[in-house]
C-alpha cells in the first residue's frame, strides 16, 4: 500500500484564534490510512504542504520546504472544507 505524504507547519501561534492542533487531528481522522501526515521536515518532498497559521497574517516560513503539489495555508478554522476541496482536487 502506498501512503502519500503531507506536510504539516505551523506558525509560531503568538495570535492564534483557533485550534489548529484540533483541526490538524481532524484532518488526520477524516483522511485515514491512504495518507501520512507528519510535521513537515526541510529534506523531504512531500505530495502536499499543508500551512497551518493561527491568524491572517500567515506569518509561517515555508521557503525552505517542497512539495510536488503546492502548498495551502490555512489561516482559520471555517477554511477546514475548503483544506478538504484543495486536498481532493490535488488529485492525491
Amino acid at each position: 500500500m502506498t501512503f502519500l505524504k503531507i506536510g504539516i507547519r505551523y506558525c509560531g501561534g503568538c495570535n492564534s484564534s483557533y485550534d489548529r492542533k484540533k483541526l490538524v487531528s481532524s484532518l488526520i481522522e477524516e483522511l485515514g490510512s491512504s495518507f501520512n501526515i507528519e510535521i513537515a521536515k526541510e529534506i523531504e518532498i512531500y505530495e502536499l504542504i499543508i500551512l497551518v497559521c493561527g491568524c491572517a497574517n500567515c506569518c509561517v516560513s515555508h521557503e525552505k520546504y517542497n512539495s510536488k503539489k503546492g502548498k495551502i495555508f490555512i489561516n482559520n478554522a471555517r477554511n477546514y472544507e475548503r483544506l478538504l476541496d484543495d486536498i481532493k482536487r490535488t488529485n492525491l
